[in-house]
């Protein structure tokens, strides 16, 4: 038996007699003035040298692969339009522009929808960390900022929330769903050691909630509580894989088992649920967080710039991880792509007073609400403390010098940080005391005022607790309030993704499916909006009379050019003889 590599790479020499060669001048001229011209000329031969990096998704044996780099552009472009794979393929074999973008000649025009799933399966399998499309976004996002002369100095970032292609019904479906699947996962020997009542439950196709009162889906809550917990001591110790936890994970999250009595443990359904509980078994990565359960997505762009804007960076996790702290991943491989900003817009769900000072501490003007309460107009604030270079404090608002530094515990926290010690008996007697953030000696008695107290005043003057305060001084500011309006402009972004692209409700499920759809929707995006701008730079007068004018003379260009392959070599160089004799 002979051995052939499945993988073969796409010869990049574009067809000598393409599909604009069987179309009017005039289609041809609108051809070549539309998105697809610009998806062909740039786009493609991106994804031509990217082809190699897929060579791991296929074996050694078995029939050549479909051209890689033209599967990626049918990947981008059913995202694009967010259409289904059946949609995706029609549209692939009947549409001229969508031909012509992928150079696909006659013979090249059918694909199976087989063929693209199983691309996709591979792909899932071979590359859960989806490394291979985000080098191709990496790729389009680089030329687009090049080609378009945009600058990253000034970016903005927000989150938005998306959803799997799940049904989200309440705690009873998501408790007969898991069962459901669970059971159907077993085999005979399996299924035979399952309780009678839990097999005739199943046997008779539950509907779950619908048409149930408060009480009876209390009580049916209850029911499958039970059977979940039956099922988990029955198949304690086989080796079930994921069924079997995906069975055990909505117990732990939802229930509560009480071993007063071992032989019948009392089953009680929480009345909340925190955290990242499950929320479909046919989708464990989804999560539920505060904007509701499914995924969500960082976002960030550039901005300030005159002409369009282009996406930089995205990431997907469950919904249930907060924004605080993602900051700092997106300016880090920003960094290694080359685009770190100068200054970043990000909305109040993103800063912590670590991470905050981790992105001054990168050179980044972070411009961002800080999450802090607002004091009152006569209470004094740590800014209102002056400090020296090293970040010590040199006097008080009124005056005062500390006579010490020392590393003692923070409020209300085991943890032991920087504190500027004044001296007693001057804060006791100073007017300001009642509005100063300045600590009273913690050896007093229970409703010990201040001014009563024997012993030293303390402030806390960590740098994360510093900046906090320099940020919340600075937003109150109408020039803060000017700058940071920019930021709302990627909200139109986050729109555009959801209303044009489908990123809002996706077909797909699972962690690696979702973050392959939404970099693809991403990337089209910003090809749509290299596109856009880049056939607007060519509606300058008279242009469109050249591009026909040119059109023409290239149509009649390869219609001779066939002709002459038509009728034979030794035709041609007649022709060609004849032509220079007259000349």
């Amino acid at each position: 038996m002979v051995n052939y590599l499945m993988y073969k790479r796409t010869p990049p020499q574009m067809k000598l007699l393409g599909i604009e060669t069987q179309i009017s001048p005039s289609l041809r001229n609108r051809l070549g003035s539309s998105w697809a011209q610009l998806f062909r000329d740039e786009v493609l031969p991106i994804l031509f040298r990217k082809e190699d990096d897929y060579a791991a998704l296929y074996g050694k044996t078995g029939r050549p692969n479909f051209s890689v780099a033209r599967l990626l552009g049918l990947c981008l472009l059913q995202e694009w339009n967010d259409l289904s794979d059946q949609e995706a393929l029609d549209t692939f074999s009947f549409d001229v522009r969508w031909r012509y973008a992928l150079d696909v000649s006659d013979e090249g025009d059918y694909l199976s929808r087989r063929s693209l799933v199983e691309f996709r399966r591979r792909l899932a399998t071979k590359d859960p960390d989806m490394k291979l499309i985000r080098s191709v976004f990496d790729s389009i996002r680089d030329s687009a900022i090049d080609a378009l002369g945009l600058s990253t100095s000034n970016q903005r970032l927000d989150s938005t929330h998306i959803v799997s292609n799940i049904r989200l019904r309440g705690r009873v479906a998501l408790f007969t769903n898991t069962l459901n699947l669970f059971l159907k996962s077993l085999d005979e020997d399996h299924l035979s050691r399952v309780p009678a009542a839990i097999r005739e439950w199943h046997a008779k196709e539950p509907e779950g909630w619908f048409g149930l009162g408060p009480a009876e889906q209390k009580a049916r809550l209850q029911e499958l509580a039970r059977y979940l917990h039956e099922l988990i001591l029955v198949f304690e110790k086989d080796n079930l894989g994921e069924p079997y936890q995906l069975l055990k994970r909505p117990f732990s999250e939802q229930c509560e088992c009480s071993q007063d009595n071992p032989e019948e443990p009392k089953i009680a359904v929480k009345k909340k649920t925190e955290g990242p509980t499950l929320q479909s078994p046919y989708d464990p990565d989804a999560s539920c967080g505060h904007k509701g359960p499914g995924y969500s997505v960082h976002i960030a762009e550039t901005c300030n710039n005159d002409k369009t804007e282009i996406i930089t960076d995205y990431e997907v996790h469950g919904a249930a991880r907060s924004d605080i702290g993602k900051t700092l991943p997106v300016i880090e491989r920003l960094d290694t792509a080359g685009h770190k900003p100068d200054t970043l817009f990000a909305d109040g769900g993103y800063p912590s007073v670590p991470s905050a000072l981790k992105v001054k501490e990168q050179d980044i003007e972070f411009i961002t609400p800080v999450n802090r309460s607002r004091l009152a107009d006569e209470v004094v604030g740590r800014d209102q403390f002056q400090f020296n270079a090293e970040g010590r404090v040199t006097q008080c608002p009124q005056g005062h010098k500390p006579v010490d530094h020392r590393i003692l515990s923070a409020h209300n926290t085991t943890g032991r940080s920087l504190h500027a010690v004044f001296k007693g008996d001057a804060c006791r007697l100073c007017t300001m005391l009642d509005q100063c953030p300045v600590r009273a000696p913690n050896h007093r008695n229970k409703g010990c005022q201040p001014r009563d107290t024997v012993g030293d005043f303390r402030l806390e003057i960590t740098p994360e607790l510093r900046l906090r305060d320099q940020m919340y001084v600075l937003q109150q500011t109408t020039e803060w309030k000017d700058r940071y309006r920019i930021r709302s402009g990627i909200e139109a972004t986050n729109s555009e993704l959801k209303r044009a692209h489908g990123i809002g409700r996706l077909r797909v499920r699972r962690l690696v499916k979702v973050c392959f759809a939404v970099a693809c929707k991403v990337i089209a995006c910003n090809i749509k909006r290299w596109a856009k701008t880049f056939l607007s730079r060519k509606g300058i007068p008279g242009g469109p009379v050249l591009a026909s004018l040119a059109a023409r003379v290239v149509l009649w260009i390869d219609v001779i050019r066939g002709v002459l392959l038509k009728t034979g070599f030794v035709f041609a160089m007649r022709v060609t003889g004849t032509v220079s004799g007259t000349v």
